[in-house]
Order: C-alpha cells, then structure tokens, then sequence
C-alpha cells in the first residue's frame, strides 16, 4: 500500500513519464435481518443478525497493464468482544492484467469470475464475503466476438466433510473453463457458450473426481420487449464417484408495458435424482451467484437445492417511479422436479438424520407426499438519495407444504425481512501523462 502511495506522489508531479491513473474506492454496507420459521426441537426460531462488510481498493492502470487490490473485513455485529484482536482483514482481489494487441489479454492472480447471469460463475456479491477465485484467465476480445480460458488450482490437502451438507464448502482442487460470447452492446441478439471441467475430492479415498458442464445463454432485447434462456448438461464423477447426468432449462419473458412499469415470468428446472441406485441426477450450480435465482429467502441455494431436483415458475413486476426509487414484486412456486416416492423409501442422501428417515417411511405409509414444495413472495424496495448510496428494505414470506416441512423442517409460514444501506464512492482518482 505504500508503495500504491509514493506511484500517486510521483505522478503528481508536473512533467515526467505516464504513470498511469490511481483509483482508491470504498464500501460500507451493512444488512440486518430477521428469519422466522425455522424449526428446531418443537419450537420455532426467531434470529435476528446484522453482517457488514467494509472494503478497500486500489486500482492502477497504465497503457497495457492495469492491477487491482481490494481489502475487506467482513463479520456479524458483535460476534466478537469490544476487545477483540483477532483481526479479520483479508484480501478479496489482488490481480495483474496485461493486454497486449489485437485484442489478446491475461489476467493472473484472486479475481472475480462472474460470466452470462451469474448462474454458474459469480461473484455472489448479496454474501458479505463475496467469491473470488485464485486464476489465471487468458482472453482474446472484439466487439463482436470473446473468448475467455481460465485455470485454477487449489494446493490444500482437505477433504470435504460428507455430512457438512454444503458440497461447496471445500475448494475444488483444479477448474478449467472455456467461455465464448456473441454479440456487441447494440445487439438485440446475444448468445454465449460455456465448458467448465472441475475437479473435487472424492469423500472417501485421495482420488480426484471430475465433473465437466457445458451449455448456452442466450438474450434478446429490443424495444420494450426482453426474453432470455440457457440449457446446461452436466457428465462426468461425483465425490462419492457416482456416474452424473443432470441438466437445467431455464427461459425468462419481461415485456416493459409502461415507463415505469415491467412484467416478467418465466420458470427454471433443476433435475433430479428418484432415490434409487444409479446415476446422480441432481443438477450441481457450482459457483454461481444464486441469490439471483429461486427467490430471495434462500431457501434452495447451492446444497439446499432439493436431492430431487426443482422446479421454480416465477413471475415478477418491477415499478420505478423515478431515478431515485424502484420496487420489486416477485412470486415463486417451488415443486420438485421428480415425484419423492421412491425416495422416502429408500433415501440415500447422507445429510438427513436416521430419525427423520423413520418419520418419514411411517408417514409415507398412511400419506403419498406430493411434488408441492410451496410458493413465496418477496417484496424488495430501493431508495438513492445520493450518487454512491443506496438504501433497501425487503420482505419474503415461504408458504410450505407438507412436503417442505417435513423435508426441511420449517414451519407452515417463514417470514424473512431486511434492511440494509450501501456507500461505495471513488474517494480518490489521478492521471498524469
């Protein structure tokens, strides 16, 4: 950081060679909130929390050659003493890019990957933490046409804990991707192809099991009309070293009725597995930013998608009565994407407890539980006083079924409110040629 400094000083100097441009931003956001619905031993739960994180940039660009070092500290209010040391200050970027002619460019070091929607690689900015990843990404780009490759490698030795319940919570041990895009900014038309193979631990020996994705994302925009969709198919190993063929299907619809008024529908489909011996067919969402998708409550994010797959039909209506102020109405009916019959009665997923597994072979006895997982409203609102300052609120409310009760151990009703504020300025910025 020092040496960031001495480069501002000596740029600032009246003649003298490019020393390119510093940027310095910032961020302070924090967001409180309230779940209620959670069913632990009989009773129902009721957690309050606010998190924060506050980050720190800096940014140099010269000519061909450009870095990036953003800093941040991230935590829940009072989780530690007023005495505390334990300092959790962290890096979140620190990368170099190089761009060289006719387009050719590579960037190495801790860096956002966040391509297409964000479905599969994002940068998951809704969590405090964010998600970056140790790559190296090597691209060519035009105006018409991109292609991005990208490797990472992750050297620790840890093994996922199989009854953890998050599958994501251990790095990967290698990730290569190949992403291609079509299409300038003026166009109405874009498609994008992506290839990303990982590879994981296997759960129970020193094996690497890999697992490869491919698919489409496709957009359209014209006039007051906006339409996308995507088709991934998944192959490859699971960590337990089950074969995998899973896929997803998503379309989306939003037709812009009025100036301030939009209406979009549209509907995504996970598959599944049926609970039998076989093939895994639980799709996988990998590294995405999945607060984008399947509503606001988090109810079905990374290993809470449902063994069995899930499908979600939403509709939403967006109103933005002027430049400072927008709400955001959206509708979620959640089912699963196979029937759970044979499931019930011969469950194989590790993360459910042998009592519930008895609970259940008895209800399913006398009852036939039904794909209906329950529907959701989530209520968002949006104010900008100033430039680099925004202010939210929200509101979501899961309406379970018997089903989802029973699979997630939540009442009939779960209600979630949040409020948050968000202050990102670009403190500083210079140039001297």
């Amino acid at each position: 950081m020092a040496v960031a400094f001495a480069v501002v000083a000596t740029a600032q100097e009246k003649t003298g060679p490019d020393y390119g441009n510093f940027t310095v931003d910032a961020q302070v956001r924090a967001y409180g909130e309230y779940l209620e619905g959670t069913v632990t031993n009989g009773s129902t739960e009721h957690v309050l929390s606010v998190n924060e994180r506050a980050r720190f940039s800096l940014g140099w660009e010269r000519k061909n050659v450009s870095m990036k070092i953003t800093g941040q500290h991230i935590g829940f209010w009072q989780k530690d003493t007023h005495k505390s040391t334990s300092g959790k200050f962290a890096l979140h970027e620190a990368w170099a890019k190089l761009t060289f002619g006719k387009g050719f460019l590579a960037q190495v070091g801790r860096q956002e990957l966040a391509y297409d929607d964000e479905r599969l690689l994002g940068a998951h900015d809704w969590v405090s933490s964010g998600r970056a990843h140790d790559a190296l990404r090597l691209g060519w780009e035009n105006p018409w046409h991109k292609v991005h490759a990208i490797v990472g490698f992750n050297q620790t030795a840890e093994e996922p804990d199989p009854l953890s319940g998050d599958p994501t919570s251990k790095l990967y041990k290698n990730l290569e991707a190949l992403w291609y895009h079509y299409g300038a900014s003026q166009s109405p038309f874009q498609i994008s192809g992506i290839f990303i193979n990982q590879g994981v631990n296997d759960v129970w020996t020193d094996s690497i099991r890999y697992m490869q994705t491919f698919g489409v994302y496709m957009t359209y925009e014209k006039s007051n009309i906006t339409a996308d969709a995507s088709l991934y198919y998944q192959m490859g190993r699971d960590r337990t070293d089950k074969k995998i063929s899973a896929y997803m299907l998503s379309a989306n619809f939003g037709w812009q009725f009025l100036p301030q008024w939009k209406v979009s529908v549209g509907d995504d489909y996970l598959s599944g597995s049926d609970g039998m011996p076989g093939k895994n067919r639980t799709f996988n969402l990998l590294y995405g930013s999945y607060h984008n998708f399947l509503g606001d409550m988090d109810n079905f994010a990374y290993y809470s998608i449902p063994y069995y797959g899930l499908n979600d039909a939403h509709a939403r209506v967006d109103f933005n009565c002027c430049p400072k102020f927008d709400v955001t109405l959206a509708y979620h009916w959640f089912i699963t994407g196979r029937p759970i019959n044979n499931y019930l009665k011969d469950p194989i997923e590790p993360i459910i407890d042998p009592a519930k597994i008895l609970i259940m072979r008895k209800y399913h006895g006398k009852h036939r539980f039904s794909q209906n997982l329950g529907g959701e409203v989530d209520l968002q609102l949006s104010y900008r006083p100033w430039k680099n300052v925004t202010l939210q609120a929200g509101f979501g409310m899961m309406i379970s079924s018997e089903t989802m009760r029973f699979l997630r151990s939540i009442g009939k009703y779960q209600k979630w409110g949040w409020v948050g504020f968000n202050v990102n300025p670009t403190i500083f910025t210079t140039r001297r040629n």
